[in-house]
């Protein structure tokens, strides 16, 4: 057996010309390296084995507010994280309030698995090791900016070199890389201090289309080797959704019992499913729920009409829409969608409005969301509608109802606002069925957690109901599983005593 051994001649080694992705990572790694020495060195941030960090502030949410213009009414945030990383465990304590909900929860996850409590309920949920990666928790290393450069020092071979820019009158550095959940993070440098002043992840948002979530640090103060910030800022497509003060502490003294919840009485409830299926349920004679078609946990009704269909709701994005709307079309063959009914203007619902304008369908929404609406209908999207526009047609409900009919069937479109949610809030009534249709108002979880005790925004619902006598049985939801009356009432009735 004969070998042929061909050994490449020096001139052909000379032509291996260093690439652009080979530049730009070594700039990043630069960068990169001159902000982990302006935070105390390389050793020094793996040095870190335990961080406890609190946040106390105000939110306003982007498109989560009770109106959907300014001047906004802000909510809460306190949040309490401790990671120990030698160990591998992490404890978060988080409390907030706006727009008629309050949240107070705890998470503890150790070696991969833990569980998340639900104070106001008294609840213990599993949190299983294929969901504790999932970014809503790896999103808690992203809350510094020691455990950001960790994070990419980690994952060396995703750097890349951004460039520079202006940030608050300074000249900056950027670059960015992949963390563990895949999210794509540009991190900005001071070119001068070479700390980090903020980092960005790129979103489509229902108005301005593909933009940056920022998360800004100021405020730098010395703390024996290293430097910590201690103002927290998040923005949104320019809006600033939260700002707060950071308190943190590097290498504290801590215990187990950092790590354990005083929930003995606490009822253990099943973790959601990691999927929830797609599906169509019927509800009745030409009235269906598209569920977890446009996302998970976002359902749409459609209701059929001798010659039309009305679509409830838009949530999700333009692509979530898109496979909704054929959906639908399966469902209820050879009828047009005419019309596309708006709940509220909250992003998470109206996210996949465009689709159904690009389909032909007619909005209809309150008199507030008009200028919203109006401006998504023109949001520079890569989508249907921006290939093939067409111009917006809008039908407003006036004096709170409005009522769809054709002698076959009957819809009541009806503003139970105002709410704590949103000042304006329509919910769909078909009451020959006696179903009710809505959104935010009230969950039903997919697993075998209670519903109650009610929030401020579902105590507000029920009282409505009781003044309009709405004669229901069902009550199908934007998100969560349809809901009985008896449920609803059981939830409702939960309320402690004031």
């Amino acid at each position: 057996m004969f070998f042929l051994l061909i050994l490449a001649s020096p001139a052909a080694i000379s032509e291996n010309v260093e690439t652009l992705a080979e530049r730009s990572h070594a700039q990043a790694r630069a960068v990169l390296d001159r902000a982990v020495q302006a935070l105390g060195g390389p050793q020094s941030l793996r040095s870190i084995e335990v961080v406890r960090l609190r946040l106390d502030g105000a939110t306003w949410p982007r498109f989560q507010m009770p109106t959907p213009e300014p001047p906004f009414q802000g909510g809460t945030l306190r949040e309490s994280v401790l990671v120990d990383f030698k160990n591998n465990r992490l404890a978060l304590e988080q409390q907030g309030a706006g727009a008629g909900f309050e949240n107070n929860n705890g998470v503890v996850i150790t070696a991969g698995e833990g569980a998340n409590y639900d104070h106001r309920a008294r609840t213990m949920t599993p949190i299983p090791g294929s969901q504790s990666s999932q970014q809503q928790f790896v999103q808690y290393y992203r809350r510094i900016p020691h455990l950001l450069l960790r994070q990419a020092i980690d994952r060396p071979t995703s750097l890349r070199y951004l460039g520079t820019e202006n940030f608050n009158g300074k000249p900056h550095e950027a670059f960015t890389f992949v963390m563990a959940d895949t999210q794509q993070v540009a991190v900005y440098v001071d070119s001068t201090t070479h700390l980090v002043s903020k980092y960005e992840l790129v979103f489509v948002d229902p108005v301005a289309g593909d933009d940056v979530s920022e998360i800004i640090f100021g405020n730098y103060v010395a703390t024996g080797t290293q430097h910590v910030p201690t103002t927290w800022t998040w923005m949104q497509a320019g809006q600033k959704v939260a700002d707060a003060k950071i308190a943190i502490e590097l290498n504290p003294a801590i215990t187990d019992d950092a790590f354990k919840v005083a929930a003995a009485d606490y009822r253990r409830v099943e973790p959601p499913p990691d999927t929830l299926p797609a599906q169509v349920e019927k509800l009745a004679d030409g009235v269906y729920v598209v569920h977890n078609v446009a996302g998970q946990n976002q359902n749409t009704m459609a209701v059929e009409f001798k010659d039309y269909i009305v679509a409830l709701e838009a949530p999700g994005s333009s692509d979530g829409a898109d496979q909704v709307i054929e959906r639908i079309k399966q469902t209820i063959p050879n009828k047009p969608i005419r019309y596309i009914v708006v709940t509220h203007h909250h992003g998470d619902h109206i996210g996949g409005l465009r689709s159904f304008i690009a389909e032909g369908a007619t909005v209809i929404t309150t008199p507030g969301n008009r200028s919203t609406i109006e401006a998504m209908a023109t949001a520079p999207q890569s989508d249907r509608l921006a290939k093939n526009p067409r111009a917006l047609q809008l039908s407003l409900i006036d004096k709170g109802r409005k009522v769809l009919s054709d002698g076959t069937q009957r819809l009541e479109l009806i503003d139970v606002g105002p709410n704590p949610h949103t000042k304006e809030m329509v919910v769909a009534y078909l009451p020959k069925q006696h179903v009710l249709f809505q959104g935010d108002l009230f969950f039903m979880p997919v697993n075998d957690a209670p519903a109650g005790p009610p929030q401020e925004s579902t105590v507000s619902f029920a009282r409505k109901l009781g003044e309009l006598r709405l004669e229901f049985d069902r009550i199908a939801s934007v998100h969560g599983r349809t809901a009985t009356k008896e449920e609803f009432e059981r939830a409702v009735a939960q309320r402690p005593p004031t």
